[in-house]
């Protein structure tokens, strides 16, 4: 089946002229990677944060840190070299800074005078660190990226509580090294300017301006509330992914195509928001009323008709979905996605195709909403959507061969392996808050408890593993595979299968942690690639493609190794979490932010070149990966803690790997 992700990056490239040459822009004179290990999340203390890092011009005898923290606040020191390293403590060295508090902190470095100068690629560095612990225990992580700009009092733009921060880190990203590499940089760039705002809105965000200042007292078509989450922005829609408004292939002109969602995309970005509800805000922003808006439109997206909304497609084929299952995706417009329109206007690109890759996430974000909100004004429609899914996808399913059988005759969704596990992982949410809660998947059979269905759908999952102990190739897939069974043993912890789940996520997680990448990537790296042969794993993953690091995927891995390391005290496990955690905040191949500034995630990093050193990073950033990276981090966030706790924490050495 088609990865529309991969083919969604495929074209991202082309339409922003790329250009895929060779060269890796030189490492800066200062560097900040040591600050980075043993990993990226630093533990709330009164020492503060330990900044290092080493300085390689001989002319330097000291370089200029500045931290700019998720609240919004810069403060700047000067540190002297000595012997080639430079050391301070944040917030001690910076005059003025205040107490730190659990955040998220950016920092700079820089042996000129001053930051921004125009040799970026030569004299600045940057990586991210985040502050977790005490009272307030995690912190708010920006989102920047999906923000409507309305406060909780309903305050819009330059009037919003959150204005001030979101404007500080716009404009940091704007001029960092990253957003350099990706040649979206912007010297002067102020999101304060009308121009730069109007810019940011059409290039840098995926949330859907262009109607949220409308009436919503009415629905926009299938469309009923407001907050909407574009699959890209504004800019990317064109002749080649979608529709134009006025019917006429021939108008290219950018205001002539809708934006659309997939219905993954809100879904992804929602399970984060709902995550992050246990987080207190930074600032009083929207972020709860927008995931009701988006989880309302998300609702809506679910067909509950017992009518098949699939249509004919031109080569005669059609699908079969019925009650439960979710509609493609949605225009702007509240015009539903479907075959022959949007992205779907090229026929080969058949995603809804074999129960699509739609329904599973979809699950996930009803199940992570009823966790959060389990008395909630939405509790009701939630349980019911749920119920309706799950029926679709475990029992209706089989009709059509979307579902199948294991050995022993339990149900398991979708050929594509990974499927099943994003429905997983969204009946774990809702057990953890209704474990009771009662599904009937047919008519002949009466309702049971979600805990015992989810039971089975886990049992299902350990028989479909193959004798290597494997499901799959796929990095992703196999992740996902191994968060399900590890959340599995932790959600349910007293079911008598838990440990085989368990022993099934470890079996299947330390293989993949021996692999070694092929000749095409000789330099070590803790990034996964997909598996080729025996212990090789190759980062070329698609027919005609250059080698890369699909980043999403590293978010998987995060979320499957956190969780697998809290249900076994393995203490690989965690190693390579943090090394993979390191690379997003600037611990590759090009010294960036991965995990920038706005919350955002690229999509990948390119060894345009093919020497096995990625070279290329694009301004390609979208929902998979931003959700999928914050998602991992919240996981690993929650459990670093008990991490530190664990009085005996395990290690083989035989099984041990290295980043």
């Amino acid at each position: 089946m088609i990865n529309p992700f991969t083919l969604l990056s495929v074209i991202l490239l082309a339409s922003i002229g790329s250009e895929l040459s060779a060269a890796v822009p030189a490492t800066p004179a200062v560097d900040l990677v040591a600050s980075l290990s043993p990993s990226p999340i630093k533990r709330l203390s009164e020492d503060g944060v330990k900044i290092v890092g080493s300085a390689v011009s001989d002319s330097s005898t000291s370089v200029r840190v500045r931290v700019t923290t998720s609240f919004g606040e810069t403060h700047m020191t000067e540190v002297k070299v000595e012997g080639g390293r430079f050391e301070c403590r944040y917030p001690q060295a910076f005059n003025g800074a205040p107490p730190l508090r659990p955040s998220v902190l950016y920092v700079d470095a820089t042996d000129l005078l001053a930051f921004g100068s125009a040799d970026h690629f030569g004299h600045q560095a940057e990586i991210t660190l985040i502050v977790s612990g005490g009272k307030e225990g995690l912190p708010d992580l920006p989102l920047v990226f999906t923000d409507d700009f309305l406060d909780v009092d309903g305050r819009k733009d330059q009037q919003a509580m959150q204005w001030s921060r979101q404007r500080t880190l716009v404009n940091l990203f704007m001029h960092s090294r990253g957003a350099k590499l990706m040649r979206i940089h912007k010297p002067g760039f102020d999101l304060g300017h009308s121009g730069d705002f109007a810019w940011f809105k059409d290039h840098a965000t995926l949330y859907d301006f262009d109607h949220r200042d409308r009436d919503w007292s009415t629905p926009l078509g299938n469309r009923p509330a407001r907050g909407f989450w574009q699959a890209v922005w504004n800019t990317w829609f064109n002749a080649s992914n979608n529709h134009p408004w006025d019917g006429d292939g021939t108008n290219k002109k950018p205001e002539n195509y809708r934006p659309y969602t997939f219905t993954n995309d809100p879904a992804d970005i929602l399970i984060l928001y709902r995550m992050l509800q246990q987080v207190k805000p930074a600032v009083a922003d929207n972020r709860r009323a927008l995931a009701d808006e988006v989880m309302t439109n998300l609702l809506a997206m679910q067909h509950r008709g017992s009518d098949n909304f699939a249509r004919q497609e031109a080569s005669g084929k059609q699908e079969l979905y019925t009650a439960g299952a979710f509609h493609y995706g949605m225009f702007e417009t509240g015009e539903w996605l479907t075959e022959g329109k949007g992205w779907f206007i090229n026929p080969d690109f058949r995603d809804f195709a074999w129960g699509g890759v739609f329904n599973g996430r979809g699950v996930w974000a009803l199940g992570e909403s009823l966790k959060a909100n389990p008395q909630g004004p939405l509790a009701v429609q939630l349980g019911d959507s749920l119920k309706l899914a799950l029926r679709f996808c475990l029992s209706d399913g089989l009709q059509r061969g979307y579902t199948y059988r294991t050995k022993s005759g339990l149900p398991i969704w979708n050929r594509t392996a990974g499927e099943h596990a994003y429905l997983l992982l969204g009946m774990l949410s809702a057990c953890e808050v209704r474990p009771d809660f009662p599904v009937q998947l047919t008519n002949d059979q009466s309702p049971r408890p979600l805990r015992q269905i989810t039971i089975d759908a886990l049992n299902a999952l350990t028989e479909s593993v193959g004798p290597d102990g494997q499901w799959t190739r796929y990095a992703n897939a196999t992740a996902m595979n191994i968060a399900a069974l590890a959340e599995g043993a932790r959600v349910l912890a007293d079911s008598d299968n838990a440990s085989a789940w368990k022993a099934a996520a470890m079996k299947a997680a330390d293989a993949w942690l021996v692999l070694k990448p092929l000749p095409e990537r000789p330099a070590p790296t803790p990034m996964f690639g997909h598996m080729k042969e025996g212990d090789r794993m190759t980062f070329i993953l698609g027919k005609g493609e250059k080698p890369h690091v699909p980043l999403y995927i590293g978010g998987h891995w995060l979320h499957a190794l956190a969780v697998l390391h809290k249900v076994s005290g393995e203490k690989r496990y965690l190693d390579r979490a943090n090394a993979i955690l390191g690379y997003y905040c600037g611990d590759n191949s090009l010294r960036a932010r991965l995990l920038n500034e706005l919350g955002a995630v690229n999509n990948r990093i390119i060894d345009a070149d093919s020497d096995g050193i990625e070279d290329i990073l694009n301004w390609d950033a979208y929902p998979e990966s931003t959700s999928f990276v914050q998602i991992g981090l919240l996981h690993l966030l929650r459990n670093q803690a008990a991490a530190v706790a664990l009085p005996l924490a395990r290690e083989t050495p035989s099984q041990h790997t290295g980043p």
